[in-house]
């Protein structure tokens, strides 16, 4: 953690690429740690000039006396070696590199940032950037960026790969008075990249919330382990763009990054309880949220209005986010009809009419304040000509601090209640124009305290458990062996072995070479289903590969003959290898599905990607146009494979819809877990696919297997 201390509390700092140009970014940065007041020593680096700005100038950072804690590179990217290699010659402990033209360029760019790197690798020298606006530490005064701005003091410590992304965010939160303990712009991460800024913010005690811009996760396991098993675990708050197929090309040429499968982003943070922020305005809702608020014990909102609209509003909003209307109590109700009105609306929301005072408001909400069925309080304000906007806010404000729920004022207008809400912003209340941002920040809010409540290191011995098994699948060999360069299906023989190992249920099955063989193979168990290996065709129904309810067998000899010529006729297959299995009857069809995010050692430490992505949901031949799904990583709890299932339509009739008999619901858990093992035990799986798990009332039957390497 040393080195990662010397890019926010640096004793000594030079600046290389000052100039006697204020507007050139050397001198822009160098400026920057002067105005910011940073108490440690700094110096200028440039050849040319033997002082700038009142500091002694020095030709290389060799020359400088004494030791360097931080050196700001801002030149142009060719001199970039160069320099490194001056630096690891003076024991440099940490670079930030501003300058651009590295790999977000191309080739070129991509060959010197790799040697830059290894440079630093063998002197132990951290690196931010390259490519990156710089680094900001509100508690060191330091300020070794190019901002056009500082930020004020906080608890938020923020991250990004885009410096354009930092300096809005930074021009969005100086009027909001939200505060920032670290502002870090990291560009290419050629280095120093998330994890390591996790880990450094976890500990420390300025931290309250960490909120990230982030075009890719490399290391995604590394990145959920330092969240899961942090003692001082914080909020993580992250957006994340690259959903779409051009979003992810605009990514790779802007910082050289190759974006992954967003769900399989999405469901890992979900899982492990980091915060997804889909727009900018809600990233900086939940920043100011997460710094400001108080935490809800509960899902139960009182809402106080002067408006009728808004208040309906506000409802539907609530339920729409799967909270509730608190219930008020008798006491609670008799309390208000003294301070309100006979007009006034008494049922929540509370309507304190069009003509309420400041008195009016602060008696409310002190009466729900301290009713303890109400988990938070939504205040909603519109500017009536005797409304008394201010005076208002000054009471919100008290009592926000007062009670240890939150209490969030949504101020709805412009120009009439501004005032009011830079109050609130000066006091660090959080603050909303718009009942459905407060809402939804409040619903998250609740979703990471539930998250926080519901986790215990259980739920990581089991993960541990689970990995430590990872590549250790009994027919690892034979399944190497099946690995030709590209994706390939598994021969159904092997999936069977595989499919016994790990409790998967299959069906009574036996892969033919000859008509002979599946003629004997089916005496005694018509009706059979016949079909293609997954081996020839995996997609059967795409070329008629399949035949269902075979029932004798002259049936089955007719079959047969057709079926051995579609699959030479459709496949590299030399001879048709035909599998035959009994037809099961069932009521409801299941998908289960994963695909492997990262390379086969993806369990391994340090290695890149997040691992498997299971897919559980509606079966069958629509399953990609239902798109009723539920998602879940690997390796996953009993509880998180449940919640994923039971997130899905299909899971309601599995459970027993409208009256009727629930299925085999534990026998669909049970073959979700067989998968997840599968796919740990042998990891060289790229994709899997069971369409469908059929299930009856007792049984749930994997027909259909298909196992990609």
């Amino acid at each position: 953690m040393e080195k990662i201390q010397a890019f926010f509390a640096p004793k000594s700092t030079a600046v290389i690429g000052v100039s006697d140009d204020p507007v050139k970014l050397g001198s822009v940065v160098f400026n920057n740690m002067i105005e910011a007041g940073y108490e440690g020593e700094l110096y200028p680096v440039n050849p040319k000039y033997e002082k700038l700005y009142g500091y002694k100038a020095y030709p290389s950072i060799k020359d400088i006396p004494g030791d360097i804690d931080l050196a700001c590179i801002v030149i142009p990217a060719k001199f970039v070696v160069d320099v490194m290699k001056e630096c690891a010659d003076k024991g440099v402990k940490a670079v930030i590199i501003i300058t651009a033209g590295f790999k977000e360029i191309g080739e070129e760019g991509k060959k010197i940032e790799e040697e830059v790197v290894k440079i630093a690798q063998e002197a132990d020298i951290r690196i931010m950037g390259p490519n990156c606006l710089g680094v900001i530490a509100s508690g060191s005064n330091v300020n070794a960026s190019f901002a056009a701005s500082r930020p004020n003091a906080g608890n938020l410590a923020f991250m990004s790969q885009s410096g354009a992304f930092c300096t809005a965010m930074l021009d969005m939160s100086i009027p909001a008075n939200l505060g920032f303990s670290h502002f870090v712009s990291f560009g290419n991460k050629a280095d120093v990249d998330e994890i390591d800024l996790l880990k450094y913010w976890f500990e420390d005690e300025d931290v309250r919330v960490v909120g990230a811009y982030l075009e890719e996760v490399k290391y995604g396991r590394d990145f959920l382990n330092v969240v899961s098993n942090s003692k001082n675990k914080k909020p993580v708050i992250i957006l994340k763009p690259g959903q779409s197929d051009e979003a992810k090309k605009a990514i790779s040429s802007h910082t050289g990054s190759l974006a992954g499968s967003i769900q399989t982003f999405k469901t890992a943070i979900r899982q492990f309880g980091v915060i997804e922020a889909e727009t900018i305005r809600e990233m900086f809702n939940l920043m100011m949220m997460f710094s400001w608020s108080n935490m809800p014990k509960g899902d139960r909102i009182a809402v106080v209005t002067n408006a009728g609209g808004p208040g309906i509003i506000a409802t539907d909003c609530v339920v729409a986010n799967g909270m509730k209307l608190a219930e008020i109590s008798d006491e609670t109700h008799r309390a208000l009809e003294e301070v309100l009105p006979d007009t006034a609306s008494l049922h929540n929301p509370i309507d304190v009419i069009g003509d309420a005072n400041a008195k009016r408001y602060n008696d409310s909400i002190e009466i729900l304040a301290s009713d303890p069925n109400i988990d938070s309080i939504l205040v909603i304000l519109t500017p009536q000509l005797v409304t008394q906007i201010e005076d208002t806010a000054k009471i919100i404000v008290n009592s926000a601090k007062k009670y240890n729920k939150p209490i969030i004022p949504v101020y709805i207008g412009d120009k009439y209640v501004s005032a009011a809400i830079q109050r609130f912003y000066d006091s660090k209340i959080p603050c909303f124009k718009d009942p459905a941002d407060a809402i939804q920040s409040l619903r998250t809010l609740l979703d990471y305290v539930e998250h926080e409540n519901n986790s215990d290191e259980n739920s990581e011995k089991i993960r541990n458990r689970i990995l430590s098994e990872a590549g250790q699948g009994k027919y690892t060999d034979e399944v190497k062996a099946q690995i030709t360069g590209g994706e390939k299906a598994l021969e159904d023989d092997l999936v069977a072995k595989m499919a016994e190992e790990v409790g998967l249920v299959l069906p009574k099955q036996k892969l033919c070479s000859s008509v002979a063989d599946a003629v004997e193979f089916s005496k005694g168990l018509y009706p059979v289903v016949v079909k293609a290996s997954n081996a020839a065709i995996a997609h059967k129904t795409d070329f008629k590969a399949i035949y269902l309810n075979v029932q004798d067998a002259s049936e089955l000899e007719e079959v047969y003959g057709k079926l051995e010529k579609t699959i030479l006729e459709n496949s590299d297959a030399s001879e048709a290898e035909i599998l035959v299995q009994e037809m099961i009857k069932f009521k409801e069809s299941v998908f289960i599905g994963a695909n492997r995010d990262g390379g086969a050692d993806v369990y391994g430490e340090h290695n890149p990607g997040f691992g498997h992505l299971l897919a559980v949901g509606q079966g069958g031949i629509y399953t990609e146009i239902y798109k009723d799904i539920g998602y879940a990583l690997a390796p996953a709890t009993d509880d998180e494979i449940k919640q994923a299932f039971n997130s899905t339509n299909v899971s309601k009739i599995v459970n027993g819809a409208r009256g009727q008999d629930p299925l085999a619901i534990q026998e669909v858990y049970d073959a979700i877990m067989a998968v997840q093992k599968l796919l740990v035990l042998y990891p060289d799986i790229v994709s899997l696919d069971i369409n469908p798990l059929v299930v009856s009332s007792d049984r749930a039957v994997a027909v259909d297997v298909k196992v990609f390497v």
